[in-house]
């Protein structure tokens, strides 16, 4: 991931380490980069680029693309850096970004993300099969082939989503975030995100049923 931004920085001084604030917080790592210091964003990328990597491919069924919005998002951090004071965690406030340019990019399409996209499986972002995210629907550890299999309708039916259904179950599902952090992130109340979700939940078992009784009927 650090790849993507290689040459970003006009001045970078080789022989400093970033082992001695990785144990600091996000918040202060990205308080650090705002008054220069370009190893903190180093740190910054290295805990968070998997995981909007991961993100940005799931949603939009597109690992190039992904890997490009990815590059986009910390740009913008980069470029926001100067105004963050810190009423929010960062990663509310990385996910807002996130959040923001995913719309832009819908409105740019005007149509929905591609659901018939290559499993994201067969890259390697060190990401989970989202059949193993799915509530009462992860299959059996000994039916790896099965477990792929449903990866791929799983990823299927996801795409499928309204947007706003399928952001609230990919940051709750698989990015572990709490009601309340999507409620802060997405500006909506709780109820309105667990409804999201209870949605995104019925329409992706409901899509997985036909499926299921197909492999094991």
């Amino acid at each position: 991931m650090p790849g993507l931004f290689r040459g970003l920085f006009s001045k970078r001084n080789p022989g400093a380490s970033v082992h001695s604030i990785g144990g600091l917080s996000d918040e202060e790592l990205y308080r650090r980069f705002a008054d220069g210091d370009e190893r903190a964003f180093e740190v910054l990328l290295d805990r968070h680029g998997g995981r909007v990597l991961g993100y940005m491919h799931r949603f939009f069924g597109d690992y190039e693309l992904a890997c490009d919005l990815t590059q986009d998002v910390f740009l913008r951090v980069i470029s926001a850096a100067p105004d963050f004071r810190g009423n929010c965690s960062f990663l509310t406030f990385l996910f807002r970004v996130i959040r923001n340019l995913c719309i832009d990019v819908m409105r740019s399409r005007r149509s929905r993300p591609d659901a018939g996209a290559a499993s994201l499986d067969d890259d390697d972002c060190g990401e989970r099969p989202l059949s193993e995210v799915v509530p009462g629907n992860s299959p059996r550890g000994e039916d790896r082939t099965f477990s792929q299999e449903l990866s791929v309708a799983v990823e299927a039916a996801l795409g499928r989503l309204p947007a706003e259904q399928r952001e609230v179950f990919l940051m709750r599902e698989v990015e572990g975030l709490k009601f309340s952090q999507i409620a802060e992130i997405l500006g909506v109340n709780e109820n309105t995100v667990k409804s999201r979700m209870h949605y995104a939940l019925t329409s992706l078992r409901a899509s997985l049923e036909g499926f299921r009784d197909g492999v094991h009927g």
